[in-house]
C-alpha cells in the first residue's frame, strides 16, 4: 500500500465531494480534459498501487489488479480493481471491485498484494495485506495485528474471489520485540542464490513483507515459504538494515524511514531489491517518497542478510509502488508497473474530474552494461554510486539497473498511430529552437543527440502553446550531468516543482583506440497529463502536467552552450493515438 496525498490512510471521501453536482456536459469535459488515453486507469475514482501483476501464457493476456476507491477520487475504502490486456495498450477494466473490505480482518482495506506461483489460466492465487485498523503511518505507533497477511483464489481470471478459511494466515506478532513501523505488501519469489547460501538442493519459495524498525532502519522481513502450502510462512529475519535516510550520493536514492512494496529482482550474477521508500528528505515542509533499487550480496550470517553493494533511483519523478513479474512471452524478462500519482492537481480540480492516479507504462528491467569506459562527462567513475565499476586494460566496465518501455507496448502504440512524423537531422551551431510540426497531446518521440561536455541545455519543449507561454521543458545539462523536467510553466497545477535526474554520458574507447562520447538517447511518451522519459535505457523520470488544450506542440531546443555543435539525429514522433478502455 502506498499513499502520499493523505498520509494517515484515513481521509473520508465525503468531505471532498462538491456541494452541488456539475452539469453532465461540464462533468464529461472535466473527466476527459487531462485523462490519459494510453495508460491503464480505473473507470473512475481514486487508484494507486498495481497489485498481483502477471502474464497468463494460456490466455495470452496481462492482468493487473490495483488499489481502488470507486466511491471518491480520494484515498479511502480501499478495494481491488482489475483489468486485463492482450497488447498493453487496450484494456478491459472491471466496473466493480473484485475484492472489497468486508470481514473482521480486512474490513478497513484490501491493501497491496501479489500472485503466488503457480497461477495459470483462469486459476489464480493471491496474497494480500488485510487491514483491520486505521490510521496507519510510519510516524504513528504501530498496533500489531492492524495489518495481516491473507490469501484468496479465483477460478475465473480474477473477476471473483474466494477468501481462504485460514485467513489471516499470518500476522506480525513474532516481531513484537522490534517496534516495527509497518508490515505490508507481500512479495513471493523463487530465489536461487538464497537457496544456495542456505544449502538447499531443492528450490523453495521466499516471501518479503515491507516495513521498518522504528528509530533503527527501514527494511523488509524475510520468510521461508513451503512450496506445497503457500499459507505456511516461517520467519527468517530482517533481510537488510540500511541507515535511516541513507543516501550514498546524489546518484543513489534516499532509503527513507519505512519501505513499501519491496520486490526481489534476480539475474544471473546480481540480486536487486526494488523498493518504495517513504519518509525521505523533506520538500516544502513535507517528507518525500521515492522508488529506489539496491544491488546486494547475500551474507552467510545467522540469520541470512543482504549487504548493500550499490544502488540507484528507479524513477526520479512521480512514479511509486512498483510491482514486478516474469513475462513468459518476453524470454522471462522482468516487467514492472508502478503508480503515477495526481499530486500536482488541486483537490477542487480532482473532484471535478472525478478520478485520480494512473498506472505507468509497462517497463522491462534488465542489467545494463557499458564497456570500455574511459570516463564520464565530469564525475569521477568511483563517485557514480549507481554503477558497479570493474577496471580492465580497456577502461572500466560499468553495470547498473536498466529500464525501458515494454516492446509490446511500443509495437501496439506505433501500429495504432495515425501519424508518424519524421524531423530530419539538424545541427545547431548556436542556441535555437526547431518546431517539430506536431500538434498532439498523446505521442511517442525518439531521438539521439550528439553533444559535448560543455553543452548547457539540450532536449525538448513539450506541450507548449504557440507563444511558448505555457510549456514543459525536458532538458539535459551536460555541464551539471542532470536531466530536468521543468514544470514551472506547465499549466493548471499546484507545487509544480522540477524533477531533476542525475544522468551522465560516457566516453568509450573503440577497438582502434579512439575515444567518443556516447549520444544522449531520448525516448519520451506523452499521454495528455502523463509524461514518461527514458534516457539511454538506464534513467527514467515520470511526471504529471495539466496544460490547456491549445498547448500541444513539440520543439527541439538547444540553449546556453559555449561549445558546439549539437547534432540531433533524425527525430521520430508517433502521434494521433487513442487506447481503448472497455468497461465491463
Amino acid at each position: 500500500m502506498a499513499l502520499v496525498g493523505h498520509p494517515m490512510y484515513d481521509a473520508p471521501a465525503s468531505e471532498a465531494l462538491p456541494p452541488t453536482p456539475p452539469s453532465l456536459a461540464d462533468a464529461t469535459t472535466a473527466f476527459l480534459k487531462w485523462r490519459p488515453q494510453c495508460h491503464l486507469q480505473a473507470s473512475h475514482g481514486w487508484m494507486n498501487d498495481p497489485c498481483a501483476v502477471s502474464y497468463d501464457p494460456e490466455e495470452r493476456v496481462y492482468r493487473v489488479f490495483f488499489q481502488w476507491n470507486p466511491q471518491s477520487p480520494f484515498w479511502d475504502h480501499i478495494c481491488w480493481g482489475g483489468a486485463e490486456s492482450a497488447n498493453l495498450l487496450d484494456w478491459t477494466v472491471l466496473s466493480a471491485p473484485v475484492l472489497s473490505p468486508e470481514t473482521s480482518y480486512d474490513g478497513k482495506g484490501i491493501f497491496t498484494g501479489c500472485t503466488v506461483s503457480p497461477s495459470s489460466g483462469k486459476q489464480i492465487t493471491i496474497l494480500y495485506t488485510s487491514v483491520s485498523r486505521l490510521p496507519i503511518h510510519y510516524s504513528l505507533p504501530y498496533h500489531l495485528g492492524m495489518e495481516t497477511l491473507s490469501t484468496a483464489t479465483s477460478t475465473d481470471g480474477g473477476r471473483t474471489w474466494a477468501r481462504s478459511k485460514k485467513n489471516p494466515i499470518l500476522g506480525p506478532n513474532h516481531l513484537a520485540d522490534l517496534n516495527i513501523t509497518g508490515w505490508r505488501d507481500p512479495f513471493v519469489t523463487k530465489w536461487a542464490s538464497m537457496d544456495n547460501i542456505l544449502g538447499r538442493k531443492e528450490a523453495r519459495l521466499y516471501g518479503l513483507i515491507s516495513g521498518g524498525i522504528r528509530d533503527t532502519a527501514p527494511t523488509c522481513f524475510l520468510y521461508d515459504i513451503d512450496p506445497t502450502d503457500t499459507t505456511s510462512w516461517n520467519y527468517i529475519g530482517p533481510l537488510m538494515k540500511v541507515e535511516r535516510n541513507y543516501r550514498a550520493s546524489r546518484w543513489s536514492g534516499d532509503s527513507g524511514l519505512n519501505w513499501e512494496v519491496a520486490n526481489v529482482l534476480t539475474f544471473d550474477q546480481y540480486d536487486f531489491l526494488l523498493i518504495s521508500a517513504e519518509g525521505g528528505a523533506e520538500r516544502n515542509g513535507k517528507s518525500t517518497r521515492g522508488s529506489i533499487w539496491i544491488a546486494g550480496s547475500l551474507q552467510g550470517t545467522t540469520p541470512v542478510t543482504m549487504k548493500y553493494d550499490f544502488g540507484g533511483i528507479f524513477d526520479h519523478g512521480d512514479y511509486y509502488a512498483s510491482n514486478t513479474f516474469r513475462d513468459e512471452s518476453l524470454d522471462n524478462a522482468i516487467v514492472a508497473w508502478g503508480w503515477i500519482a495526481e499530486e500536482a492537481l488541486s483537490d477542487d480540480l480532482i473532484v471535478r474530474q472525478n478520478w485520480s492516479g494512473s498506472i505507468s507504462l509497462a517497463r522491462v528491467i534488465s542489467v545494463a552494461a557499458v564497456k570500455s569506459v574511459a570516463g564520464a562527462l565530469h564525475s569521477p567513475i568511483d563517485q557514480l554510486t549507481n554503477f558497479k565499476a570493474v577496471k580492465s586494460e580497456d577502461g572500466y566496465e560499468l553495470t547498473t539497473l536498466g529500464v525501458d518501455v515494454h516492446p509490446r507496448y511500443i509495437s501496439s502504440f506505433r501500429q495504432r498511430a495515425k501519424h508518424n512524423t519524421v524531423i530530419p537531422a539538424v545541427t545547431f551551431a548556436r542556441p535555437g529552437v526547431v518546431d517539430c510540426g506536431v500538434s498532439s497531446t498523446s505521442w511517442e518521440l525518439e531521438t539521439e543527440i550528439a553533444l559535448s561536455s560543455s553543452t548547457a541545455h539540450v532536449g525538448l519543449v513539450a506541450l507548449h502553446s504557440a507563444d511558448y507561454s505555457q510549456q514543459t521543458r525536458l532538458v539535459f545539462s551536460s555541464e551539471n550531468e542532470t536531466f530536468t523536467i521543468d514544470r514551472s510553466r506547465s499549466g493548471n497545477g499546484k507545487e509544480l516543482h522540477a524533477h531533476d535526474a542525475p544522468h551522465t554520458l560516457f566516453t568509450t574507447r573503440t577497438s582502434d583506440g579512439a575515444e567518443e562520447i556516447e549520444k544522449l538517447k531520448l525516448h519520451v511518451f506523452c499521454d495528455r497529463s502523463v509524461i514518461e522519459v527514458f534516457l539511454n535505457g538506464r534513467t527514467a523520470i515520470s511526471t504529471r502536467v495539466y496544460p490547456d488544450e491549445a498547448s500541444c506542440r513539440i520543439s527541439l531546443v538547444v540553449e546556453n552552450f559555449t561549445e558546439g555543435p549539437v547534432h540531433f539525429s533524425e527525430t521520430k514522433v508517433w502521434h494521433g493515438i487513442t487506447g481503448k478502455a472497455t468497461i465491463e
